[in-house]
Parts: structure tokens; sequence; C-alpha cells
């Protein structure tokens, strides 16, 4: 574990004490502070490169994500209802014709790469979890065991990575490889828990009432949790010219009455004051000789 002295957005070293939680076993962090500058939510003390790719190697879907084909399917539902949706409200304009290419980031079990093969596009994803790559090539999908992608840079027309910058050690670094992959005009597509839930609403006001710390409300295994201006910042400033975001729910398939009413309520809370669980990004690159 690592001491984080400075925000990985905006570089201050003014980081206040937020959430915390009792350490367990099968999870990488149990505490988290608030950058005072810019809002970013970062995991403190934090794991370093090697535990990290320890542990998404050989624990994370073992652990905790182990029935693949349940899981997939519920994504390939997630992904038509929600995921896609997203991508097209955000880049529509901006995505390339049918056979053209794509590549995701952290692509798990590969539901987001069948949903673009069923659109018609030509997919690679890289994906660190062996077990995970098996059952993508199950699925007769491209996908390389590697944390950072193996192409020559400039190879793909849409870049995807969900629900993987809060899991890495350095998000501007990450933007980075997800741009250099791109050709100029391709398109970055980035989804991530939204901080503004990371604790509901009710407990931000009761907390600060009591001068109490947070409960940590976001995955342990998160090293990160951002709001959409840190999406934004980071994009634009790794080298996308125009960048839209966006914040929606995902309604899972089977709820208890008491538990979609108890969340229900929590969540139209804070879709009131200021957003959805979950965030999406789209950057555009400038094209060859075009002004950023």
């Amino acid at each position: 574990m690592i001491t984080v002295a400075t925000c990985a957005v905006c570089g201050s070293t003014e980081l206040s004490p937020f959430s915390r939680v009792a350490p367990g076993p099968d999870h990488l962090h149990s505490a988290q502070v608030r950058c005072r500058t810019c809002g970013l939510f970062i995991s403190q003390p934090r794991a370093d490169v090697a535990e990290m790719d320890a542990y998404y190697r050989s624990r994370y879907y073992e652990t905790h994500w182990a029935d693949a084909e349940p899981l997939w399917q519920l994504n390939l539902r997630m992904h038509a209802r929600h995921t896609l949706p997203a991508l097209d409200a955000l880049a529509g304009a901006w995505l390339p014709k049918p056979g053209s290419r794509v590549l995701e980031v952290g692509c798990g079990y590969g539901s987001m790469l069948m949903s673009m093969v069923r659109r018609g596009y030509r997919v690679v994803g890289t994906e660190l979890s062996a077990k995970a790559a098996a059952f993508c090539r199950s699925k007769e999908l491209d996908v390389v065991i590697s944390r950072v992608p193996p192409v020559r840079p400039g190879s793909f027309d849409v870049v995807i990575a969900r629900h993987v910058i809060e899991h890495v050690s350095d998000p501007r670094e990450f933007v980075q490889t997800l741009v250099a992959a791109a050709r100029p005009g391709g398109v970055i597509f980035i989804e991530t828990e939204n901080s503004w839930i990371s604790q509901y609403a009710w407990e931000r006001i009761r907390a600060r009432a009591l001068w109490r710390p947070l409960p940590f409300r976001s995955s342990r295994d998160h090293t990160y949790v951002f709001a959409a201006r840190h999406l934004e910042r980071l994009l634009r400033e790794e080298g996308c010219s125009e960048v839209r975001t966006m914040s929606f729910d995902e309604q899972a398939d089977r709820e208890s009455l008491h538990w979609r009413l108890y969340k229900g309520l929590f969540r139209a809370i804070d879709r009131a004051m200021g957003g959805g669980e979950l965030l999406a990004a789209a950057g555009r690159l400038p094209l060859r000789g075009s002004a950023s």
C-alpha cells in the first residue's frame, strides 16, 4: 500500500479524510480522502501497481464475479437498455460506420464487445484476468491478456473503457493509453461510478451534521471515484477536442419490493440533487490537421 500525496486529476496536495470502512480480506481499500480543490475521491492508502495487477489477474473475477454465463446474459440486457443508448446519446454523430474497429480495454467477460459485434463492428478486447479472457474466447471474441493494449498507436475508430478507470493506479496515464490507441477523429467512451452517489445524500447530510466521516459506500476495489468534470478534464487535456458527459441509472432485472422502494427513494433524492448512479463520457479526437 502507498500513501497518495497529490490529486491525480488536478495535482493538488490538499486532501481531506472523507470515508472509511473496516478492512476486509477480499478488497483493496478501506478509506478515502477527497481533493479539496477538484473534489476527486481517492483511496488512501491505495494499493500499488503490483498489488492491483495480482488482484485483478487472479482474485477479482474468482471472488466477486465467478458466475460468468449469468453475468454475461445480464450485461447484454443492461447494455441494450442503458449502455448503448448512452453511447448513442453522447457520440452518435461521431460513431463510424459498421465494419470499423473497436477496442475495449478491461473487457471483463466480453458482453460489451458482443454488443458492438451485433452492431456490425470488428472488435478487440484486453483483459488482465485469464478466467475472463478465456470466457470471452469461448464466445469467439478476440481478447488479449494484457493491462496495456498491445496495439499500434492510432489503430482503432472507437476505444471503450467501462468500469475500469476507477480501478487503475493513474487515471491520467490510463486516458493517455486510450487516446493513443484511437485514430484521428476517433471516439473514446468511458463509463464509471458517479461520485455524487458514492454515498446517498442523506448520509452526506447526516455526517456533516454530526462531524463524522462517511461510511465507505463505493466499491472497495475502486481507487478513484469521479464526477463528470473530472472525466471531461482528463479527456480534454489528453487530446480530445470535443467531450460530452451524462449521468444515468441502471435498473436491475430483479429486486425485492422493499429494496426497490428503499433504494428508489434515495435514488430519487440524488437525481433531484445532482445525478444518476453512473457516469458516461465520450470524447472525440481532432481529425488530422484540424485545430484542436
